[in-house]
Order: structure tokens, then sequence, then C-alpha cells
């Protein structure tokens, strides 16, 4: 029962994975960007750079369209520049839409203020895996950015660009400011697009742990963080202060760069798609370059900090402070209620709000004559006129300080085309039969826009008693509507907060439940405020359904805002128009950190469409739960498969009793389904992890903050892959040996097929030949191709040895056969000589013919080889596409481990392995100290598997040729194999002398 438990769960665990993979492809949120289109056939002019000569394979390019490409050829630029840094296997020709829209832009204004994109060629080098050519790309980067200089340089201009970074290329405007910060006089700002910022997305090879290590101490040595002052008491500002850096998410959306990993320390701004205005919406990790609705916003930010700088040339404004204010007016959205006001102002945003009242408030006038003043007794009701409205009216909310069901109020209006549309006043006055005030204090700054696809929309959420006592002789605030043609809609909702309070708690990991929380809501209620508390972890989901039940001839729009108080800048939006159901799911975009408050809910605002009633509910997501898993994970799983593989090998080898002469490799398969190298891993590894921190002589090991609940799913899924690996091998090694020695003879093709032959026949009977072959193609191309030819040619000597035990199988049981049917005394091999006697007891077991035992030794082996291939595969990718630039992949993270282990497979293929020694136990400890090694310092820094397996490989080695030898016979052994002997004499005469007996009888007769 254990043993198909243990097959069972983690096969299970490997199906929820694969839901989740698939989940987070496309079935979370539907893609609604809509795609930018050019007007004219877009050009791409490469400019010449000085230094270009260093890097040959890279490139910078201006855009143009029609008759401007002209003026990029003569070399006339006079708009504000900005630069486009492509990321990981991006092209230059992805800055096309910002550019074009932007150029658009600057036609409209008779290209008085406009922009000019230069972009650059990095040669579609995947640089978010192989960080080889990071340090190339960043030193292009500094030329290109010097060569853009010039280019103002030269007609008398000093201007400072902006840096638009989509992915790596994020991460590489980062780096360029900071190598340099020089250069840093020439960049007035940075925008970070789905970049993984602070940390990487992976750890494939060392160099990209330099990469990411330098560019921190230089940031941290010249940059102030995030939120402390901008000049220091004693030093004064930093060098890097004065640049303007903005970092940007995708969400959810984006399966390659999760939005925990694209907000900085050092930002002075983090912003999510789905939460800046008029964007509304999570894009994909290549959808950020080409989503209208965000490359709209985008532009309208790079505008907006356009000033002139005579001559007809035009630039950036200079002055942080003021470049963060556009930003913080075009690229966030704070999440906004009158009763949070303190806790959101240290939130980053850097959005302040001026108390009611205020001298700096602006005035609103009032004309009675033309307008229409009305108070509404009621507390909440929707006005629609769909035709417009031929006079401006004014609807008046009364302040009741005394009464709890007059607190707040909750106003939207639609398509409203005058900015300072609410306002609060003393309506002391007298017009005709209303009331009225000449003038009022806008309250503008309590407004904002609520998310829309179709309207103009804006919305307030206001405390009427805190404003009655900040102005006691306020009476009213008012909601000004001017006259318009359009159709117009303004809805008021007064009610007391208590009443519209939900609070919830994150149900257990095995309670998928759903759950009502509200019924059936007014048709008059739109407004509710949902507290869901327990929710700490990244993983954990909640799917809120919202259901109208009925609606009075509209259709249903609901918008929900999700505050996380942990994570400043992650504010989320969703709404959904036109539907009658809905789902919302909600999660934190960051681990809560464990220093905080004990228990934070997070809140939603949910705004419900006037005239529905609508039905709520809510249940644990198992689906986006699975796919935040995935996404946020998926990294730590090499390090678990290595682990687990290691102790499985390790219990392979610890079969055999230590005074047994003969030593005996258990099979692979029965390790896996052992539950206990899962459950030591579980058990010992966190306390391993807090051992080690009491020495400071033993590096430190990674910080990795993954719940229990995630531990176990991975440990469950690395098992399972063991699980189907061992299984889908021992098939492909039993019923496709002859395939793949098809596939490997086309591979291999020479002129003559005689010649394909002897080659693979040279690879079973001289192994060390086709190891040095190995070596060199690693010295001479790249070490990752050498490992994954070694594994083709590792599955062919598995075949092989899996073909001659068939055939030892076949041979004996015909032989036994053929003892039944006529008779004849079987005999073990070597039986009837005394060297046959001798060599039968003296030879190991596979030297004895059990060739399943030499596949149950080297099938561990062999994964390890293809987890080793796997790992490199990023560095074979690379040398392929600049195999025409440079035969050689230089730098190679692959070469060091990949030689290690082609010569440990030289000796180990040559060797009669397993040999039949001592010194199996040690060589097991040092297997399980290899699998803490793994769980402990290798999931974040997956490089480190390289040089955590060869060594692995060069203790297997070491061991099976320094090793002694068993003893194979006992003391006596000699005596007793002398009397054999003897024994065997007096039988071999006897049965000769009966064989002539019966000889003599045959001829008689």
């Amino acid at each position: 029962m254990l043993f198909r438990l243990l097959i069972v769960l983690p096969v299970l665990a490997v199906a929820l994975f694969l839901y989740g993979a698939i989940v987070s492809i496309g079935y979370i949120e539907e893609n609604r960007c809509r795609m930018t289109y050019m007007f004219e056939h877009p050009q791409y002019t490469r400019l010449p750079v000085q230094g270009n000569e260093r890097f040959p394979k890279y490139g910078l390019y201006a855009y143009s369209e029609g008759f401007v490409t002209q003026r990029v050829q003569q070399r006339l630029f006079t708009g504000a520049p900005v630069l486009f840094v492509p990321g990981s296997g991006g092209s230059y020709k992805q800055v096309r839409s910002l550019a074009s829209v932007a150029l658009r832009k600057g036609l409209d204004n008779n290209w008085q203020a406009h922009l000019d994109y230069f972009s650059v060629d990095l040669n579609e080098e995947l640089s978010g895996v192989y960080g080889g050519y990071l340090q190339d790309q960043t030193d292009f980067l500094d030329l290109c950015i010097q060569e853009i200089t010039r280019l103002y340089g030269a007609r008398g201009r000093t201007t400072r660009l902006f840096i638009v970074g989509h992915s790596v290329g994020g991460k590489l405007a980062q780096a360029v400011v900071g190598a340099r910060t020089s250069i840093g006089r020439h960049v007035a700002g940075i925008v970070t697009l789905s970049a993984p910022v602070d940390k990487p997305v992976a750890l494939f090879d060392h160099y990209h742990y330099s990469f990411y290590d330098r560019i921190e101490q230089a940031w941290r040595t010249n940059r102030s963080l995030a939120g402390a002052a901008n000049a220091s008491p004693s030093h004064g500002l930093l060098p890097l202060d004065g640049i303007l850096f903005v970092t940007i998410g995708g969400g959810i959306r984006d399966i390659i760069v999760h939005d925990g990993l694209t907000a900085s320390r050092y930002a002075d701004l983090h912003a999510m798609t789905h939460n800046i205005p008029n964007v509304w919406l999570s894009v994909d990790h290549l959808c950020a370059m080409w989503c209208l609705q965000f490359v709209l916003v985008m532009n309208r930010f790079l505008f907006s900090m356009i000033v002139p700088q005579g001559r007809g040339s035009w630039g950036f404004v200079e002055g942080k402070q003021h470049q963060l204010e556009l930003a913080t007016r075009f690229l966030a959205q704070p999440f906004r209620s009158d009763d949070d006001d303190d806790d959101d102002d240290d939130e980053g945003n850097n959005h302040k709000r001026l108390p009611a009242g205020s001298a700096k408030q602006p005035l609103i006038q009032h004309h009675p004559e033309q307008e229409d003043w009305i108070e509404d007794i009621r507390r909440s009701f929707t006005e629609r006129h769909r035709a417009g409205i031929d006079r401006t009216r004014v609807q008046m909310i009364r302040l009741v300080p005394e009464k709890l069901a007059h607190r707040f109020v909750r106003i939207e209006v639609i398509n409203s085309e005058q900015s300072n549309w609410l306002s609060g006043c003393a309506a002391v006055e007298v017009y005709g039969n209303s009331r009225m005030c000449q003038k009022a204090i806008s309250l503008t700054n309590y407004t904002l826009p609520v998310p829309s696809s179709k309207f103009d929309r804006f919305g307030a959420l206001l405390d009427l008693h805190e404003l009655k006592r900040a102005n006691p002789r306020w009476t009213h605030v008012l909601v000004k509507i001017p006259r318009t043609t359009k159709p117009v809609q303004f809805s008021v909702d007064v009610f007391n907060p208590d009443e519209r309070a939900i609070n919830v708690t994150m149900p257990h990991w095995f309670d998928y439940r759903a759950r009502t929380i509200l019924q059936d809501a007014s048709p008059d209620d739109s407004y509710y405020r949902i507290s869901v508390s327990g929710m700490t972890h990244t993983y954990q989901t909640i799917a809120l359904d919202l259901t109208a039940v009925a609606c009075d001839g509209v259709r249903g729009t609901v918008v929900v805002k999700v505050h996380v108080a942990w994570a400043p800048g992650y504010d989320r939006y969703a709404f959904h128009e036109e539907l009658n159901q809905t789902t919302v799911y909600i999660y934190p975009p960051i681990e809560k950190p464990p220093a905080g408050e004990p228990d934070v809910p997070i809140q939603l605002d949910v705004h419900l469409t006037p005239g529905c009633k609508y039905r709520i509910r809510y249940a644990q997501s198992l689906r986006v739960s699975m796919a935040r898993m995935v996404q946020q994970h998926v990294v730590l799983i090499p390090a678990h498969l290595v682990a687990l593989l290691l102790l499985a090998f390790k219990d392979q080898l610890t079969q055999t009793p230590a005074d047994d002469p003969a030593f005996v490799v258990g099979k692979l398969r029965s390790s896996l389904t052992k539950p206990g190298p899962l459950l030591m891993l579980l058990a010992t590894g966190s306390l391993t992890a807090k051992f080690l921190a009491l020495f400071k002589a033993i590096p430190p090991t990674e910080t990795v903050a993954t719940p229990l609940a995630v531990s176990i799913l991975v440990h469950l899924v690395a098992l399972g892959v063991l699980v189907l690996a061992t299984l889908a091998l021992w098939g492909a090694i039993a019923f496709c040996a002859n395939f793949a020695h098809k596939i490997i003879l086309r591979l291999i093709a020479l002129p003559i097929p005689v010649m394909s032959s002897t080659f693979l026949s040279c690879i079973h009977k001289f192994p060390l030949a086709i190891a040095v072959l190995l070596v060199a193609i690693a010295l001479t191309a790249c070490g990752g191709v050498s490992l994954l030819c070694a594994a083709a040619v590792y599955f062919v000597l598995l075949s092989k040895a899996y073909e001659d035990y068939l055939e030892n199988f076949v041979f004996n049981t015909a032989r036994k056969i053929a003892a039944r049917l006529f008779g004849a005394r079987e005999r073990p091999h070597g039986e009837g000589s005394r060297a046959g006697r001798k060599r039968n007891r003296r030879r190991t077991a596979n030297e004895t013919g059990d060739e399943l035992m030499v596949i149950n030794f080297h099938l561990p082996l062999f994964l390890l080889v293809i987890l080793l291939a796997l790992l490199n595969v990023p560095s074979v990718i690379t040398w392929a596409k600049n195999y025409h630039y440079a035969n050689t992949l230089q730098p190679d993270p692959s070469l060091v481990p990949a030689l290690a282990v082609l010569v440990c497979l030289a000796v180990l293929w040559q060797l009669n392995t397993p040999r039949n020694v001592c010194g199996y136990e040690l060589l097991s400890a040092l297997l399980v100290i290899g699998a803490f090694v793994s769980v402990l310092y290798c999931q974040v820094h997956v490089y480190r598997l390289n040089y955590l397996l060869a060594l692995v490989f060069v203790a297997i080695t070491v061991h099976q040729i320094i090793a002694p030898k068993r003893r194979e016979v006992g003391e006596g052994g000699e005596q007793e194999e002398e009397a054999d002997d003897g024994k065997e004499a007096v039988e071999g005469v006897e049965q000769a002398e009966h064989e002539e007996e019966e000889t003599g009888d045959k001829k008689a007769n």
C-alpha cells in the first residue's frame, strides 16, 4: 500500500504542476490589449558608433517613417532622445510600436514637441539564460549613449536621454549608469518594462551572478534607497540620485518575469500595468511592447516632460522631482479612501492629498442663472441622461454629522467634461427656490479615474463626517455635471460603512468549498469593502465570483480594487464590462515579510453597477494557485531532482551487507519509491540550514522563503519526474534501442555506410576513444554540446548492456529447458574445471554476466548526465546562434564541468564498473552530503549544480579506481578449493568408466 502511495502521489503532483503550467500560459486572464499599427512602412537607419569594431554583431538604429527618414539619414535630430534596449532574444525592431505612436504625435504637433527614438541591436542574444555576453552588451550600450550625445552635441545641444529597457534590457540600462557614474550625466531617467531588476529569474551561470552583484554594489554606493531622503546629511546627493528610475511590471499574465521580480528597492516609482490609469490590464512579457493602451500612456508620460531648448530643439525637463510628479500622474494609481490617508502617504507613490479647505485648493465659481441646483432626499440613486443635458446640473449632498447612515458617500460620474466636478461649500445663499453658494472649494484631489474601456469614468469615496469636522461651516458636497450632448450618468450612494464591510478568512489549503458572503445586495448598493485575512503567501488565491442576479435594463459592470498593505506599488484594478457574471482572482503579489504585523488583511473595494442586484461568493482557486506556484517556483525543481537522485543512488549502493563478499547494486525505481530520501530532505533541510548558520567558516546557505506546502509539492514533483523518467528510460532501453541506433547512424552518417556501422561498434568496444572525441568537441565547440553527445553515447552503451543481458537470459533459459527435456545435468558456468570454479568465485557480479546490475549502477549516472546536459542547453543555443561569428563559445560556463564529467565517464566506461571493491559506505556518505548541498546552496544559484555534479562524478571515479577489493573467500578457502578439486577428479574418472561401459553394451547389442 505504501509503495502504491509513493507512486501515485508524485505522479499526481506532476499532473498538477503540468496543469498549473497550462493554466499560466493563457487560461488565467484573457488578453484585452489592442494592437498598435503603423501608418507608414517603418524604417530603421543604422548609425555608426565609435568603437563598434569591438562589437561587430551589435548595432545602433534610429526609427523613422515617411519623410522623416530623410531627416534621420541627414542626422537631423531635434527631439527629445529615447533609447530602447530590447530584452533576452529581443529585436531592435520591437521599438516600432512606441516609436510609431510617438512619431504620429510629433507630426500632429507640427514637429514641435517630439521624440527621437533610437534602438540597440544586441543580435537577439539570449542574455536572460546565458550571461556570458552581458558585459559586452553593457559596454556597447555605453558606446551608444556616447554616440547619441555626440549626435546632439554636434548641433550645440547638451541634452539628456531616457532609456526604456524591456526585460534584461532594463537591467542593462541600470548596469550602464552604475558601471561608469560619469555616463549618468547623459541619462535623465530609466524605465524598465517587465524586467527582473533586483533578482534574476534564474542563475544559470556564474556570469549572471557576477553581473547582478556588480550592479548591486555600484548602486548601493551611488544611489539612495527608495523612500530615503534624496540627500545624505554628510555626503549630499549621491551620483545616481539625479536619475529618475521607474519600474513597471506586467502582472499575472507575464509568465516569464513574475510580478514579484519587477520592483526595485532603488526605484522612485513602481507600477503594474493593471494599476496604470487608462491601461488597467495585465500584459504578458512581449505584449508590454505593443499593447496600444500601455504604449499610449507611456508616450503621454514622455511627452509631458518635453520642454523647448532653443533653435527648434526639444529635450526633457530637468529636475527629478518634477519628473517624478509627472510619472506619478501618468503611471500611478494610488489606492485611496478617506479613512486611510495616513497609511497611504508613505507608500512611495509620492501622491499627497491636500486637506479640504486648504488655501492651495482651487476655488470653483458657480453661476446659478445657468445651473440647476438639486438636492435629493434619497440616500442612494442613479441618474442617466442618454441624450445629454441642456443645462449644467449641480447635485447637492447634505452633510449630516450626527447620523451614521450618512457617514460615507460613494460618487461616480461618467462622461463628465469638467475636471473640477466635485467640491464642497456652505450653501447658505438662495437663488430662486434653491439654496446655493457662489464659490466652492474643489475636492478634485479626492477623485480617481475608474477603469473603463468605453467612457471617461471618475469616482470618489468621501467620509462626510470627517469633511464636516475639517470644515464646520460646510453644509453640502456638490457634484457638478456641465451641459453636454453626450450620454452622461452619475450615481450617489450614501451609507454606513459598517453595513458595507465584509470580513472573510483565507480557507485552509485543502478547503475548496464555495462560500456566499452576500446573497442579494440592494440595487442601490454600489460599494462594498471586503477584507481578506490569512493571505500571506504568493500562491494563495481566492476566486471572487460576482453575479448580477437582476438588472434594470443595464449590463453589469464590476470594478475591484485590490490593495496589499505590505506591497507598495502593487495595487491592482480588475474590471469587467457588460458581464453579468465576473470572476476576480485575489492573491498577494509578494510574500508578506515575517517581521510585519501579524494579521494585515488584503482590502478589496468592490464597485457594483447601480440598478443591479448582486450575489458575491468566494472560494479557494486551485487552478490559479497552481499557476502561481509554477510561475514562481519552477526554478527550484533542478536542485531537488539532483538531491533525490543522489539519495536514491546512495540507497542503491548500501544494499550489500558489509561481510558479503559480492557487491550488489539495488534497483533505482525501488530506491526512488522509498519514503526515506523524501522525508530526510523535508525534515532535516531547514534544520541543517539553521545549524550551518552557527559556523562562520561555512558559506551562508540560500535564503529561500518557500512555504512548507510549496516545498512538499516541489519535492513530490521532482520525485514524480524521476520515477517517470526512470520508467521511460527502461522502456526506451528495452524497446527503442534499435530505433536509437538508426537515429545515431543518421546523425553520424559517413560517406560509406559501413564506416557508420563501424563507428557505432567502436562506441561499444572502445568507449575511451569516444570519450576523447567528446573532450575534443567540448574544447573546440561547446561543453554543452559534448554533454548532449555524451548522453547519446551513454544511451547506446546502456542499450548494448541490456542486449547482452537478454542474450544471456535467453541462453540460460534455453539450457534449463533442455536440461528438463533431455535429462542432462545442468551445470553452472565454469563447472567441470578448477580454473572455471576459481574464476566463478573470484569474479564480481557483473563479471559473471549480471549485466542487469551494470544497468542499475549506470542508470542514475545516466540521469545525472542528462540533467547536466539540460542545465547547459542555454549555452548550446547561444553557441548555435553565434556559430557564424565564432566556432567556439567564449566564454563557456559549461566547459569545466563538461571536461571533468567526460574524463570521469571515460574511466567509468572503460573499467568494468561497478567493481567489487570496498568503500561504498564512504561514497554513500559523500552522496548524502551532495544531496544536502544541492538543496541548501543550489535552488536559486542553479549553475552550482554543474560543479556539484562534476564533483560527484569525480568522487565515484576515484572510488572505482583506488578502492581495495573485497575479500572474496574466507579462511580455509584454499583447502576447500583443493578438496573440491580432488572430488572433481574422482567424479571425472567414475563418469568416464561409466560411459565406456555404456558404449560396450551398445556395441554388444
